[in-house]
């Protein structure tokens, strides 16, 4: 980092953990331990984070959530990433595979349940490649920031489906990441065969080589994300559908705890929590290419 970076980046760290402690402090009323909201050092990280949250809050609310504090989590690490000497290059190409990667994703799940006998999401428009329909702003950000993240669900009926509501949601949770897995085998095989060469170097626009080697890279990341077995992610949905009755409905039961859970290995499971996903995606984006 230069002279002038590097005191940029030291400050955006401490911003990124101011705001990390506002989302501890969010957390604790859930935990049932009550803070003083006159009290002096609460008022301060409210003061600090207020000018940057509150922009954010009007899209950043999932159900009686606020995701505020996550989205400026992840956007002041996604400009740490830049001071650093992150490719801007290789953030363009990744916000480029993500359209195509998260859209195929959610057509993906609406198309099967539509297939499967239900037309929920075809009713609500979300039978379509269309990004649009499909980006989420956390979930977006999320892969920009970290490599990672999702897409809007698609709306599921289970008592639609033909298989039954426990086996019919399995197959279609299912098949989002295994659209994935489709994708980057087919942008693999044309850089196996030497099709895709780099033809030219720039910090700024993505070579076609570092466009492919991104769309597999991010494609098999989404893959294994989504099947860790977690509320709301694919995966929890597959091991529910798997699972035989009644272990099954015991299993769902961890349903309303997931997107907490899910968070909580976010932000402190650390290497534990990336390990589940960078590990299994190298090794097979290296097989691939």
């Amino acid at each position: 980092m230069g002279v002038l970076t590097s005191p940029v980046y030291y400050l955006l760290e401490i911003l990124k953990w101011i705001i990390l402690a506002r989302v501890l402090i969010s957390w604790l009323p859930m935990f049932g331990v009550r803070l003083d909201s006159y009290n002096p050092i609460i008022r301060f990280v409210y003061q600090l984070t207020d000018p940057i949250l509150v922009p954010l809050q009007r899209f950043s609310r999932v159900g009686m959530m606020d995701l505020s504090p996550i989205i400026a989590f992840f956007l002041v690490g996604f400009i740490q990433r830049l001071l650093v000497g992150q490719s801007i290059a290789q953030t363009i190409a990744f916000a480029l595979v993500l359209l195509v990667a998260f859209s195929v994703h959610e057509f993906a799940h609406a198309w099967t349940a539509y297939q499967l006998g239900d037309p929920t999401a075809k009713n609500q428009g979300r039978l379509t490649l269309d990004p649009r329909k499909h980006l989420d702003v956390l979930g977006s950000i999320m892969v920009l920031a970290v490599g990672f993240g999702w897409a809007k669900p698609v709306p599921v009926n289970p008592y639609y489906l033909r298989n039954g509501p426990k086996t019919g949601m399995a197959v279609v949770a299912a098949a989002g990441p295994l659209s994935n897995l489709i994708l980057a085998i087919i942008a693999a095989i044309p850089l196996r065969w030497g099709l895709i060469g780099t033809y030219y170097f720039s910090n700024y626009l993505p070579n076609p080589q570092q466009l492919f080697l991104a769309f597999i890279w991010l494609n098999v990341a989404l893959l294994f994300f989504n099947l860790l077995p977690i509320a709301p992610l694919d995966g929890f949905k597959v091991v529910t559908g798997l699972l035989p009755y009644p272990t099954s409905e015991s299993f769902r039961k961890l349903e309303p705890a997931g997107p907490m859970i899910l968070l909580i290995l976010v932000f402190l499971g650390g290497r534990i929590f990336t390990s589940l996903i960078m590990g299994p995606t190298n090794f097979v984006v290296g097989l691939l290419t």
